[in-house]
């Protein structure tokens, strides 16, 4: 899976309808929306956030808000084009969640609509695998994965490397040889970029 769920706190807002529903989305990596929110330095953000927000605005006519929503994504790898990914948000409680309704949309770069897009073969399971996901959520412990693997990750989602994460690659030259064997030369050329910067930055400092 992709993003981990955010658990609901209390954002204030009156109750909405319909509740409670599981919305998924479906769409292709370079349609999904930037609308500056998030600001430059995290482009990934900037994207979920957005289209997050079309997705609440379009079900239930407010803005996404923390806190209010819950929300897992599948296949957010910004950094590639033209690729299959998901967004599922849930809203409401249930006392089973066999009784929750699922809404499928399409996003089509401009609206939300019905008519789904025709999935490659390797991806058609991905749909009924999110509708399986637990409505009410369960306690649990994420496992954190290696480093190398997480800033992968990263440069597949378009996002900006923790400078504690740069630090840890570079005095780990093994997880660096990992990272070139592992990543397409774009998104090593990309890390690099990042590493160089952020050392430069560290020597200017010192000057």
């Amino acid at each position: 899976m992709g993003s981990v769920p955010r658990i609901p706190e209390d954002p204030g807002l009156p109750p909405l309808q319909p509740s409670p529903v599981r919305i998924l989305v479906q769409t292709l990596t370079h349609l999904v929306p930037s609308d500056g929110v998030a600001g430059d330095e995290d482009p990934c953000g900037d994207r979920l956030i957005s289209m997050l927000d079309r997705i609440c605005k379009h079900t239930w006519n407010v803005g996404v808000e923390p806190g209010a929503f819950r929300w897992y994504t599948y296949g957010d790898e910004f950094g590639y084009n033209n690729r299959p990914c998901f967004f599922l948000v849930d809203y409401g409680n249930a006392s089973n969640d066999d009784d929750v309704p699922v809404i499928s949309y399409e996003w089509t770069g401009e609206e939300l609509h019905d008519h789904l897009l025709t999935l490659p073969a390797q991806y058609q399971h991905v749909e009924d695998e999110l509708k399986e996901l637990p409505f009410t959520l369960q306690p649990y412990e994420q496992e954190r994965p290696p480093v190398r693997e997480t800033v992968r990750t990263r440069l597949r989602r378009a996002q900006g490397i923790p400078m504690e994460e740069l630090h840890y690659m570079k005095e780990h030259p093994e997880d660096m040889a990992w990272l070139e064997r592992k990543v397409k030369p774009r998104f090593w050329s990309q890390f690099l970029a990042q590493l160089n910067s952020h050392y430069k930055a560290k020597e200017e400092e010192k000057a």
